[in-house]
């Protein structure tokens, strides 16, 4: 039974270890300010919360006491959820800020066999500094669908793994989990990698069929497709995919008079997936051939024309342009500190001001307002049916190469609503330039340390 969690460490009663809770306290104090011309207090919010545990561990419980106590110390200045019976406890992120150790037994040779471990955690949002996290109530544009009741679930925090929509979170101990989601191109993964101290598992067998799903909060990494499970020593090693198994089967097809949008429907269906669409201008195609190709690789090149992208989610695939996208308001600003693990390269001077299409004797051009001079001209092999056409597939070409040009990473405390596909505006101190609109290409969420990497490029590509 775990009493408590924060990042990886339990506090828990089990068959092999006893990690018991004995003393936890939180209060909230009011921040009261003298007004020195009314001679009168002011409340001005609260202090930051601060609260101490105490546990004891012992020997014969299963836990080397001063082992325990140098494996807290290493996370000292760590940041993460507190959570008491799967509910969050204090404020959504604390980080440890001191360990202290009583040894109560020892034995003649000098070993520590009981001894009782005092922690102390404090809110993690020191004054006077923003943080990343302000963005935390952004939700894309693309459906990602969380709780519906997102209140309730911003303070449910139990990091929870789903096998074939079971919960099997209380037979296993997670160790790693980290869920990488992309905007476009590249399939969302998971890493699990999780203890079987008490052999439930051992030998259990999951194929690609089988079906994992983990949420943490407001975030969930929706059902994904069990690509691997590696046994070694008690750990298991769990990677997934958003993509279906099938997608590595190859088709050959081609098509008259049919419209961009049939092409991926009939690519969802093919792997039954579900369908949605999001600012799509629907294209006709005189003629289109798929030779002996992956469905999802066809269509990813097919959507690069159309400056579009596709994302699978949950069993879904969903379609959207990209401009439709970068369009949209930001609803939030994200400011980073100046201490902030963040960095960011430009090469958009290195652009191209005029990109030309050519396939036999059709020519498309697209022409750039971003004032650059450098022209280059590329020949493909895809069918083009006329000028109009040409000129479209220039466009999008076009956009690929410029994606690549001007873009970033920041690394800050876990900002679960945020997934790929979102645009935010950034402001930072350090590199002004940057300041204004960005889109984000992938996240990487750290569920057990509660970080988030985001990846993002500049919005808005002219």
């Amino acid at each position: 039974m775990i009493q408590a969690q924060w990042r990886n460490r339990n506090f828990s009663i089990t068959q092999n270890s006893l990690k018991n809770l004995q003393e936890i306290g939180n209060s909230l104090k009011v921040k009261k300010t003298s007004d020195k011309t009314s001679s009168t207090i002011k409340i001005k919010g609260f202090e930051l919360q601060e609260f101490p545990i105490e546990y004891e561990v012992a020997q014969v419980a299963g836990v080397d006491p001063l082992n325990e106590y140098k494996t807290m110390k290493s996370y000292l200045g760590l940041v993460g959820p507190f959570l008491l019976e799967n509910t969050l406890f204090g404020p959504e992120n604390v980080i440890l800020t001191q360990v202290s150790f009583n040894a109560e037994e020892i034995n003649i040779s000098g070993k520590v066999l009981k001894g009782k471990i005092s922690l102390n955690f404090k809110e993690y949002s020191p004054e006077g500094k923003k943080y990343v996290s302000n963005a935390a109530k952004y939700i894309t544009p693309l459906p990602r669908k969380y709780y519906e009741e997102e209140e309730k679930a911003v303070e449910d925090l139990a990091l929870k793994v789903l096998y074939k929509g079971t919960d099997i979170t209380e037979a296993i101990s997670v160790n790693t989990c980290i869920h990488d989601m992309f905007a476009s191109s590249t399939a969302d993964t998971l890493l699990l990698i999780f203890n079987d101290s008490n052999e439930r598992w051992d030998g259990w067998a999951a194929d690609k069929e089988e079906i994992i799903e983990v949420v943490n909060g407001v975030a969930k990494t929706g059902k994904m497709y069990i690509d691997s499970l590696i046994p070694e020593n008690g750990t298991y090693t769990l990677r997934a995919s958003s993509i279906p198994p099938t997608a590595d089967q190859k088709n050959n097809k081609s098509w008259e008079n049919v419209k961009f949008l049939q092409l991926a429907k009939e690519i969802a269906d093919r792997h039954s997936l579900g369908f949605e669409s999001y600012g799509i201008e629907d294209q006709l195609y005189s003629y289109v051939r798929q030779d002996n190709e992956e469905d999802f690789k066809f269509l990813q090149k097919r959507c690069e024309l159309e400056s579009c992208a596709f994302v699978v989610y949950d069993q879904k695939l969903v379609v959207y342009s990209e401009e439709y996208l970068e369009n949209q308001e930001s609803k939030k600003t994200i400011e980073v500190p100046e201490d902030a693990d963040y960095s960011y390269n430009d090469n958009a001077i290195k652009g191209l001001g005029k990109l030309t299409i050519k396939n036999g004797n059709i020519e498309g051009q697209y022409i750039s307002n971003n004032g650059l001079s450098k022209n280059d001209t590329q020949k493909i092999k895809t069918y083009i049916s006329g000028t109009e056409e040409a000129n479209r597939f220039a466009k999008g070409i076009w956009r690929q190469k410029a994606k690549e040009l001007a873009v970033g990473t920041l690394k800050d405390s876990i900002m679960r609503e945020l997934s790929a596909g979102s645009v935010a505006d950034i402001v930072t101190s350090g590199a002004s330039s940057w300041n204004g609109k960005v889109f984000i290409s992938h996240v990487r969420q750290d569920y057990v340390n509660s970080i988030s990497k985001l990846f993002f490029r500049k919005a808005n590509l002219a």
